[in-house]
């Protein structure tokens, strides 16, 4: 069987020490209450201030993408009590104080006077300051409050500075891109490019013209000495036959209708190759393969003067070009960014004229009538609780020695 608990031995020893319990109970309460009207008082005076999460961005422009995450309200309200706690507010906050409380020297001072909490709704921060007067209670709480709305809506909001600031960038991007244009129109109005590229045109067709002359010499010679070298073989008395005669016949045509500039006439010479000898139709191919010769070494050297003209062309040509390039990227880089930051500006003020403002104050801090702290009664009823349990358990450690010491004898 278990054991049964005696009471009645616990409420023997309370009985015993009752006058101890009540003393020290009685003393801890009277100290505790004789602190608490010694502790200067602190009073707490709260501001509301109602936030909403940041509104979508109006977006005009598709090459303007702006990523906008949602945030459920619990992550708005986070984010907001951390700026109202952030430097940028309390240091504004700072700055405003003035006259500044005693017990505020620096900005360490005053954040141990200030806390933000979330309401009972998402969408409301309390801003609590706790201070000895209760008037700079309410002051800085109020002072808190204002400064928090104003930074949070710089912030989270579209504002009428920021509109004013890319309206100036606008302007400036509508002068460049007015310059842009008028360089460009000016360049095209004394642009060569025409000329230029039909004298380039035109030697560069000459230039074609006495290269396929050269090379139809060329051939014409290479047939004049293969038939050469056969008739070579032959009695010059022979006469020649009619099969040489005709090629003769031919080559003098090939020559008189050879590609060839006006300035370049051929002569083939008079004889008639209708029954000549092997030593005349030699003489006819030596005199056709001289004339030939001359007439290419005509061409050599034009083809060389030919060839620095049309470098200098091709230069002055690729001159214009990357100035017309330049000039061109330089117009459409400048429309580029004045179609950008009309968007844009188009968008701000969108936002400035139709969306509300994120932080507003919703509740001014007035002058606390009672203190926050110190608490008297409270005060004084833990120490008591804390006396009567010390106490307590003093007598029942006592009493446990007592009974212990006889046995030990």
């Amino acid at each position: 069987m278990e054991e049964e608990i005696d009471l009645r031995a616990y409420i023997l020893v309370l009985l015993k020490y009752w006058k101890w319990i009540l003393g020290i109970t009685v003393a801890a309460a009277a100290v505790a209450l004789a602190v608490s009207f010694l502790l200067p008082p602190t009073y707490e005076a709260t501001a509301l201030v109602a936030v909403q999460a940041p509104q979508p961005v109006v977006n005009l422009d598709p090459r303007l993408q702006v990523l906008v995450l949602s945030q459920p309200p619990q992550s708005a309200s986070r984010a907001y009590l951390e700026l109202a706690e952030g430097d940028g507010v309390l240091e504004a906050l700072f700055s405003r104080l003035s006259p500044r409380p005693a017990e505020i020297q620096t900005l360490r001072d005053l954040r141990g006077m200030v806390k933000a909490r979330a309401g009972t709704d998402p969408g409301v921060v309390r801003l609590t300051v706790r201070a000895r007067d209760p008037q700079e209670a309410a002051r800085i709480a109020n002072l808190w409050a204002e400064a928090f709305v104003a930074h949070a809506n710089r912030v989270y909001g579209a504002g009428e500075e920021e509109l004013r600031q890319l309206e100036g960038q606008l302007a400036q991007a509508e002068a460049e891109l007015e310059a842009a244009e008028r360089a460009l129109i000016e360049f095209q109005a004394r642009n060569p490019t025409g000329l230029l590229e039909a004298q380039l045109d035109s030697l560069r067709q000459k230039q074609r013209d006495y290269l396929g002359a050269q090379r139809a010499i060329a051939d014409i010679l290479q047939d004049i000495r293969a038939l050469q070298e056969r008739l070579a073989r032959q009695p010059e008395d022979r006469p020649a036959s009619a099969a040489d005669a005709l090629v003769v016949l031919w080559l003098r045509i090939h020559a008189l209708t050879a590609p060839t500039f006006p300035s370049i006439q051929l002569q083939a010479g008079s004889a008639s190759p209708s029954g000549p000898s092997v030593r005349e139709v030699r003489a006819l191919l030596s005199d056709m393969a001289r004339d030939l010769e001359a007439k290419s070494a005509e061409i050599g050297p034009r083809l060389k003067e030919l060839e620095p003209q049309i470098l200098q062309l091709q230069k002055q040509l690729q001159e214009i070009y990357t100035e017309q390039d330049r000039l061109t990227r330089r117009r459409d880089l400048a429309k580029e960014t004045y179609t950008a930051l009309a968007c844009k500006v188009q968008e701000t003020r969108l936002a400035v004229q139709g969306a509300q403002r994120t932080a507003r104050l919703s509740s001014r801090a007035s002058a606390p009538e009672e203190p926050a702290s110190p608490r008297k009664l409270l005060n004084t009823a833990v120490a008591g609780t804390l006396g009567l349990m010390l106490s307590t358990m003093g007598a029942f450690a006592a009493e446990w020695w007592r009974n212990a010491r006889p046995m030990e004898g």
